[in-house]
């Protein structure tokens, strides 16, 4: 009874649609992943990633599954590997969109380090297989946690799901305008996440640049004094204490960003999906 249930030719197309289908969805997942911060990022193991990532697509499976996604899916190799071209894509661009205000946030931490000249007290970060600096990482971290905190990856998963009905895995995207509309649209918002990393980092970079003036009316004044080696740990010190008093303003601002990415988010799928 099994076996002819098995070599039953609709029932075995059904099966190898079904798993077609699995698999585009985990090829839109995997790089989202990869690169959204607080879905794994480069903290976690390739194992984790790939585990998680099945796990957001056995969610999303049912909802793609009734809209009939299975049925829809072409048989041909060619159309199968466009498909997945097409899938990888679309989540490239959802995680760098979802990711450009933890990057902008990590880029403050180092302009921060950079300016108060301790950028050689890097610390090797133990999820992450590189060395960052104090700030950077501090930021970074506390974003994430304070993301998590305020329901933002919920807000995440409802629009990743939406991207699954804009754009399903078995349709196209559109090629012409809504394609040109999207590349501009990221374009935009990678140069306003450089913009927000500077302005996060401004008020550190206001209080060093009057440091080095006081410093330099100082040696001007009184040559005998070393201000070079008197200034390395007043300007930590200041650093750091500014970031501290201006982590309210900081995390406010990275929120606001990311829930605009998120929406953003939304114009680009609808632009893509024609």
């Amino acid at each position: 009874m099994l076996e002819e249930f098995l070599h039953d030719e609709a029932i075995r197309q059904g099966i190898n649609q079904s798993i077609l289908l699995g698999a585009l969805v985990v090829a839109r997942l995997i790089p989202i992943v990869q690169l959204v911060p607080y879905m794994g990022g480069e903290a976690i193991p390739n194992t984790v990633k790939m585990g998680l990532a099945i796990a957001l697509a056995i969610l999303v499976y049912p909802s793609i599954w009734m809209q009939g996604g299975a049925g829809a899916l072409p048989q041909g190799a060619f159309e199968i590997s466009a498909l997945v071209i097409k899938e990888v894509f679309v989540g490239i661009m959802l995680g760098f969109v979802c990711a450009l205000s933890f990057e902008a946030l990590r880029m403050a931490g180092q302009i921060i380090d950079n300016s108060a000249a301790i950028t050689q007290a890097t610390t090797m970060v133990p999820q992450l297989p590189e060395r960052i600096s104090p700030s950077s990482n501090f930021l970074y971290q506390l974003g994430i946690v304070f993301f998590f905190a305020i329901g933002g990856h919920r807000m995440f998963l409802w629009a990743l799901t939406r991207s699954f009905e804009l754009i399903p895995p078995y349709g196209g995207i559109d090629t012409g305008e809504g394609l040109t509309e999207a590349a501009i649209t990221v374009v935009r918002l990678t140069a306003d996440a450089i913009t927000l990393g500077v302005l996060m980092a401004f008020p550190v970079l206001a209080a060093i640049m009057l440091t080095n003036l006081f410093l330099a009316l100082v040696n001007k004044s009184a040559p005998q004094i070393n201000v070079f080696f008197l200034g390395l740990p007043l300007k930590a010190v200041l650093a750091s204490a500014i970031v501290l008093l201006s982590l309210d303003v900081v995390l406010d601002q990275l929120v606001d960003a990311s829930l605009e990415d998120l929406e953003v988010l939304m114009h680009l799928m609808e632009a893509l999906a024609g």
